[in-house]
């Protein structure tokens, strides 16, 4: 076969590489689609979200700090890039993992390690990481460095349910619970904080004593040194309450009241641990969104890093970058309390 000849096969078989992607990706798209819980959509018919954090939460000034740190054409660009890549979802359902995707940046910057509880909020990180450079503006502007993502890689199982645990708790104080919140992060409160480690409440006079918390970003961004003081003195003052009061009267935890919900959480960790979830559970009325949640009690398959504890600094060396430990997959609506590969000390 003379050159000419070569070159046209290898045109052709390029080509039909082409085709065959474009037919399985288009399959995999209408199989999204069918899938039982996107046929059970929450997001029918849901309401706008609210603010990332609202006035008067601890959250509020990272929230002022993240919009200002967002490039102007950004969010315009994963959008598209999301609605493209996933048509089945709508621009309502698209609103709502948006905001939550901020929720969990913020968190970030607040905690320590965030694994990731979302399958539906991590498909639009991964989408907005492809805008490189944009996505590192808003590292570098929000945080001061980059805010990394450990995609899954099939590595070892660990147990998550501490991490699921301290996740529940302080995003319900910055932000409030809701359910369409709860329906992508799946349900709320099914593990208790550990007890051993709210011991530490009871006597640490600064939360550098405590690694569940960001200690670079404390040192160098004042709202995120507001959001954990409030945070941690939140949690000492629900403990005091857990080791002086008395329990809940209701029968069912009201999931409406963020102040009794976090109050119920630490009551029942602190004295009721091994019957933590029972404790915990919710009224039916709170409980219809998260029937088709795509969030668990399992990390789905990534964590950030922004940078924390034992960092030899912004240069060079193994640990200066903060990237985290990959984690392995969950199915999605799961509330298994143990899954997942580590997630990320930052």
């Amino acid at each position: 076969m003379n050159t000419t000849g070569w070159i046209i096969l290898i045109l052709f078989i390029i080509a039909d590489i082409f085709i065959i992607s474009y037919f399985v990706k288009r399959s995999s798209r209408k199989e999204r689609a069918m899938s039982p819980t996107r046929r059970r959509n929450p997001f029918r018919n849901a309401p706008e979200p609210p603010l990332v954090a609202e006035p008067g939460s601890p959250a509020y000034g990272l929230a002022k700090r993240l919009e200002a740190s967002l490039p102007s054409a950004l969010p315009d660009a994963v959008r598209q890039r999301v609605m493209t890549e996933y048509p089945e979802i709508s621009e309502r359902e698209y609103e709502w993992r948006w905001v939550e995707l901020k929720r969990f940046f913020i968190l970030c910057a607040v905690m320590d390690r965030v694994p990731m509880f979302s399958k539906a909020v991590d498909e639009v990180w991964h989408e907005m990481l492809m805008y490189t450079y944009e996505y590192q503006q808003f590292s570098d502007r929000f945080l001061g460095r980059m805010l990394h993502h450990a995609p899954n890689t099939g590595s070892e199982q660990v147990s998550m349910k501490n991490e699921r645990a301290w996740f529940d708790v302080i995003y319900v104080q910055l932000f409030g619970w809701n359910e369409y919140s709860a329906a992508l992060w799946g349900p709320f409160f099914r593990v208790p904080l550990p007890r051993e480690e709210l011991e530490e409440f009871r006597h640490a006079h600064s939360f550098i004593e405590n690694e569940r918390f960001n200690s670079w970003t404390y040192e160098r961004l004042p709202e995120a040194a507001e959001a954990i003081d409030q945070v941690i003195g939140g949690l000492k003052e629900r403990l005091l309450e857990a080791e002086n009061g008395s329990p809940p009267a209701s029968r069912k935890v009201d999931y409406g009241n963020n102040e009794v919900l976090l109050a119920s959480a630490v009551f029942f960790a602190w004295h009721y641990s091994d019957d933590f979830m029972h404790r915990m559970e919710p009224e039916v009325k709170y409980t219809e969104k998260t029937a088709g949640a795509t969030g668990s009690s399992c990390t789905y398959a990534s964590a950030c890093g922004s940078g924390g504890r034992d960092d030899p600094g912004d240069g060079g060396g193994s640990g200066s970058d903060a990237s985290c430990s990959s984690g392995s997959s969950c199915s999605s609506g799961s509330s298994c309390s143990s899954c997942g590969g580590g997630g990320c000390s930052s």
